[in-house]
């Protein structure tokens, strides 16, 4: 009986381990995506842009053009910012509500 019930402890320790590392990753894969949307859609602004600015108009407007659409990233990126932050909250909200039906 004894050895039952360490062998049990044992797995529901092993089992909050596991579940804490996989937290762990889920939650630095999802800082890496935001991070990730926020950086790309300034440099896709700023790429744009720039483009616009040499090919268009052949750089006579030329940073003009560029910030206005690096300004453009930024508010795109915090969009995504605020999106996946919601999406995540969401997410933690559905877990506790699950955990709490639990018990």
């Amino acid at each position: 009986m004894i050895l039952k019930k360490s062998s049990l402890r044992y797995l529901k320790l092993k089992d909050k381990k596991g579940n804490s590392l996989q937290f762990i990753f889920r939650v630095l894969i999802d800082s890496l995506s935001v991070g990730l949307a926020v950086v790309g859609s300034i440099i896709a602004g700023a790429v744009i842009g720039w483009l616009i600015d040499e090919k268009v108009f052949k750089g006579r407007t030329f940073p003009w053009i560029t910030i206005v659409f690096i300004i453009f990233g930024v508010i795109g990126g915090f969009k995504n910012l605020i999106y996946y932050s919601k999406k995540r909250l969401k997410e933690v909200e559905k877990q506790e509500k699950d955990e709490s039906n639990k018990r």
